[in-house]
């Protein structure tokens, strides 16, 4: 986490004038119901620990010049007066969350050039990950700069619009409403068929059992193909599905028809749509687990994810495996499950605290093995997207 005086004088070093507006994004973590879009099911989510900072001044030119602290790189484009001026460019790479982002920003008030610097460890994220917190953080930035008053509803329709058709990225609406909406102490249930969320208390604060984040540290691009194998392999086993039940939510499919065979689809299909419905069960229900401190039940209910997500989807790799494995033999865990929170083989793992010293052991024999050095904490859901500084403008 960077103090605000250290992102002010990475601004001022990069442009030699002080950031008028800094804008906090958070990461999220979720816990249940990574895939709750394509059944349009339920999720639980909180903000983690990772953080977007996105520090802005204006310029008195039409430039917009961007600035990236995690890849050293820096990019520049001209500020059009309409959206369709402003253009995807495949070299920008990341730059093309900020162009996106601007452009769709446009259509509330007229802009000046400016001048953006992101920093933070969040940008180390998948590009989903960093795509929607860039997207948000310069949308409320700009916003705040230009005292455009843009409504909640407006910025996430615009950011969404920015990362699934400008930049072409996926982008998940609870991620979005997670990053702006969280608070302390919070997590966020949704009904993704209604897009739709409620706050629930996060009791694992103190006390005998607590939840940790382990990190394994495997490269971003380790995992990328399977899990892009695995999204597309949902895609088509929905379509699929959906053939045969074509007028109700599909979260509400009879699980029956699936486990006898009835529905005549092919194995792999089946499979998934399987851990889906599954997924989409154990989801809705885990709410009332944690408003009642049920630490055991959260544990098991992470296992059978897990499990699901090994057999059914066959999403795992061997240092996730070899982790979940050395946690299980520990009887103080209760259960543990790889979970997305923008970094590649994140696990999180329900704990009796006396057994948490005793794991961390494992975690030197793991970077022997592996040669990854895994990192763990405690998990406690953050705030959301916020306005850290503001400077009124004399331009």
């Amino acid at each position: 986490m960077l103090e605000k005086q250290q992102i002010i004088d990475k601004h001022m070093k990069e442009f030699e004038a002080e950031p008028e507006v800094i804008v906090e994004v958070p990461g999220v973590l979720v816990l249940f119901g990574q895939f709750a879009d394509h059944f349009k099911g339920y999720a639980l989510c909180g903000a983690n620990e990772l953080k977007l900072y996105v520090s802005i001044s204006k310029r008195p030119d039409s430039m917009v010049r961007i600035s990236n602290s995690f890849s050293n790189d820096h990019k520049r484009f001209s500020l059009s007066t309409s959206a369709s001026g402003i253009k995807f460019r495949k070299e920008d790479r990341w730059g093309n969350y900020v162009k996106g982002a601007i452009a769709e920003t446009l259509s509330s008030g007229s802009l000046t050039g400016m001048n953006i610097a992101l920093n933070g460890d969040l940008l180390a994220c998948d590009n989903e990950t960093v795509a929607s917190a860039v997207g948000l953080g310069i949308t409320m930035a700009i916003d705040r700069l230009y005292d455009l008053n843009m409504d909640k509803n407006v910025i996430i329709r615009n950011i969404f619009h920015s990362c699934t058709v400008f930049c072409s990225e996926n982008c998940k609406y609870m991620t979005l409403l997670t990053m702006l909406n969280a608070k302390p102490g919070k997590l966020l249930a949704y009904d993704m068929q209604k897009i739709d969320y409620s706050y629930v208390g996060f009791p694992f604060v103190e006390g005998m059992e607590r939840m940790l984040v382990v990190e394994s540290k495997i490269p971003q691009s380790a995992m990328r193909e399977e899990v892009e194998n695995s999204q597309a392999s949902m895609k088509t086993a929905v379509d699929k599905l959906r053939k045969y039940y074509a007028r109700g939510s599909l979260r509400e499919f009879p699980e029956n028809e699936l486990k006898d065979r009835i529905v005549p689809i092919d194995e792999e299909s089946r499979q998934i749509c399987l851990f889906l419905l599954d997924e989409s069960k154990v989801s809705k229900e885990a709410p009332k687990l944690f408003e009642t401190a049920d630490a055991l039940h959260i544990g098991r209910s992470l296992s059978r994810i897990e499990k699901g997500l090994r057999d059914n989807l066959e999403l795992t790799c061997p240092e996730v495996d070899w982790l979940i494995k050395r946690a299980g033999e520990n009887p103080s865990c209760l259960g543990s499950c790889m979970v997305s929170t923008g970094n590649s083989g994140s696990i999180l793992m329900m704990f009796g605290k006396e057994g948490i010293g005793s794991f961390r052991e494992k975690l030197e024999e793991y970077e022997h093995i592996f040669g990854f050095k895994a990192k763990w904490s405690y998990y406690t859901p953050g705030c959301g997207a916020c306005v850290m500084h503001f400077l009124p403008s004399e331009c």
